[in-house]
Formats: C-alpha cells, structure tokens, sequence
C-alpha cells in the first residue's frame, strides 16, 4: 500500500466498507485491510442511528377503519428496527397501530380510528422516528 498522507475524509461508514492498514507485526508484508465489522470487541454490537423529527400527516380515517401514511428518513433500510413517538398528544380515539420501515428512505405508519361512529379529519403532528440498524456477530 502506498502511503498518502492526504487522504479525503467520507461521510458515513458502510457496513462493507474496509479500513486499511500498516500491520507492524508483519513487517516484510505490512499492508493489510480489515472489514469494519472486525474492528470492534468480540460480543459488542455496532448500531447505526437515523432520526426524524418533524410533522407527520395523518390522514383521514372513517370510524373503526385504519390508515396509512409514510415519512421519509433518508438511510433506513427495510429490515432497520423503528422506535416511534408523537411529540404533540395523538388525538382522542386514535391510535398506532404498525409502524416499519417499508422501502428505502421510508417509514409506514399505521393510525387506527378507534371511534365506532365518527370519522377522524386528519391533521399534522409532530412526531420523532428514530431507525436502527444493529450489526450482531
């Protein structure tokens, strides 16, 4: 490996991503790479955090019927674990139902009308959405 000593800085760290390095214990064949999944104590857990923090549009739901309404959270992945909570009070006789992440950059989420004879109109709340993806060895 040659060495630079300017090396540009990125942003974020992909699961596949490789570090290389000068392995001072082998000095006739020093260069060396290692994935980002070695590069952490045996039994630890690396986690990768994305957050939302901003309105929801819960849309309107007939009496005793759900909905369904998406947020974009740039980086979520389907599979990614979703902790969810409204920052303003959910209305009365509403509920949560279900919330995933769906597709690429996309948590559903599923607001039930607990109500048996009104309809719910609908309105923005503000909400916060964290994701997480664990990487386990």
């Amino acid at each position: 490996m040659t060495k630079v000593t300017d090396l540009p800085e990125i942003d974020a760290l992909a699961d596949t991503d490789y570090f290389y390095v000068v392995d001072a214990s082998d000095p006739s064949n020093p260069d060396k790479k290692v994935p980002r999944v070695k590069m952490r104590p045996a039994g630890s857990i690396i986690s990768t955090y994305f957050r939302y923090a901003a309105n929801i549009t819960i849309p309107a739901i007939a009496a005793a019927t759900e909905q369904e309404t998406t947020i974009s959270v740039p980086g979520a992945a389907v599979g990614d674990h979703v902790l969810f909570n409204m920052q303003d009070a959910l209305p009365a006789n509403l509920g949560v139902t279900m919330v995933r992440v769906s597709a690429a950059d996309t948590v559903q989420v599923r607001f039930r009308n607990l109500h048996t004879a009104n309809a719910y109109a609908g309105a923005a709340l503000l909400c916060v959405a964290l994701v997480i993806r664990s990487i386990v060895p």
